[in-house]
């Protein structure tokens, strides 16, 4: 197969890179969005569409799993061929897919369509994070950084909140169509005003076999994951058969990645320590942000008694905590050039936030629930959109 290969530097005015940045922040607040703002209106979609319980776990789950498969090859896709094109077949297939999704009339249709959005999403994720290095030198990508730091927040803390209000006001189909408008700007915002890198061609293998073998383990560990407990027991036959079979496809997946010309996952990257440390890091801060998220919606409704909308409102001291410390944080590193200070305070803010609100009742004073929620939130703004800094300039 032939691909290309970056032979010049772009040339964007400061203007220019603002709004393809603009169109870029629009794609991963819209991917983002779409795997969130359905948690609080669930029960309404699933009943509506006569689902059963099966499909209620699968309206979210197909989204996620779709996600983490695509994400590593839109990344590789990058490495090969035009950033910029792909960015914006990423985007249309959110747009159509979205739509798509509001007119679903089954569960089954429904699923599918968010099978989609989850691909779409894990283009705008992956390549809207390359791009931004492409246009922005080192030094810059601190402040830029922190912005998508506060994005992120935004769509995952608030997207709830979001949900609910919508499904409350119009109804839960507006929940799909409410994101189309500004992934529309963001298509046309990054046609016009972002200017990537000549490419010459150049011979590529394309690692199929990597690409098998990684999307059929992750597909299997987060299907025994998501339905262990409820459509299976974890001390199962079941149970044992999915997750041995995750290991042994991601273990060939490992040696694969050894063998192959061009791999979908350059393992080499393991042998730098900045590297393997950002990765754990990272995950930490995933299970941080997004269990907690799910967790305090629950707590709100179940233990507090709030509305689905109420429960949103309640999490804001979350989303303010990782909205205002991720952008001044940003700013500082551009400033600065340093970087180990704010992750390692951001790691300490976690692990307190976390603890404490691991002692919360459902009585318990929600301005301390708050003042938890946001040094957790402070915490994961230091850290979650630095880590990709950091491996970015490693």
């Amino acid at each position: 197969m032939t691909a290309t290969a970056p032979v010049a530097q772009p040339k964007m005015s400061h203007r220019e890179i603002m709004q393809a940045l603009t169109g870029l922040l629009m794609g991963m607040f819209v991917s983002i969005l779409a795997g969130t703002v359905v948690s609080s209106s669930l029960p309404v979609i699933v009943s509506d569409l006569d689902g059963g319980q099966t499909a209620f776990t699968w309206v979210v789950t197909a989204t996620l799993l779709a996600t983490t498969i695509s994400t590593p090859i839109w990344g590789k896709l990058a490495d090969l061929g035009n950033r910029k094109l792909l960015l914006q077949l990423a985007l249309a297939m959110f747009v159509l897919a979205s739509a798509a999704a509001g007119f679903a009339q089954n569960t089954e249709f429904l699923i599918a369509m968010r099978v989609v959005q989850g691909l779409a999403g894990g283009g705008m994720g992956a390549l809207s994070q390359i791009v931004m290095a492409d246009i922005l030198s080192p030094r810059e990508r601190g402040k830029y950084m922190g912005l998508f730091g506060a994005v992120m927040a935004v769509a995952t803390i608030g997207g709830p909140l979001l949900g609910g209000v919508i499904t409350d006001a119009w109804g839960w189909r507006w929940n799909f169509f409410v994101a189309l408008p500004f992934a529309v700007v963001a298509i046309l915002l990054i046609q016009r005003t972002l200017h990537l890198p000549a490419f010459a061609k150049r011979k590529v293998t394309i690692d199929y076999l990597g690409i098998m073998l990684l999307s059929s383990g992750v597909a299997l560990l987060l299907i025994w994951l998501s339905m262990g407990g409820s459509q299976f027991d974890w001390n199962s036959s079941t149970s044992y058969l999915m997750a041995g079979g995750s290991v042994v496809l991601l273990s060939l997946f490992v040696l694969t990645e050894f063998k192959a010309p061009e791999p979908l996952l350059n393992l080499q990257l393991f042998k730098n320590r900045t590297f393997t440390f950002a990765v754990i890091a990272s995950l930490a801060v995933g299970v941080s942000m997004f269990g907690t998220s799910v967790f305090l919606s629950q707590y709100m409704i179940m233990a507090r008694g709030a509305t689905a909308t109420q429960a949103g409102l309640m999490t804001f001291p979350m989303m303010a905590g990782l909205l205002v410390i991720s952008t001044i944080a940003g700013a500082l590193i551009t400033r600065f050039g340093k970087w180990k200070a704010f992750v390692v305070t951001g790691s300490i803010l976690q692990v307190i936030g976390l603890f404490l609100l691991g002692t919360i009742h459902y009585d318990t004073d929600f301005v301390l629930v708050g003042v938890y929620m946001f040094i957790l939130g402070a915490g994961v703004g230091l850290v979650m959109q630095n880590m990709v800094l950091v491996v970015q300039n490693a």
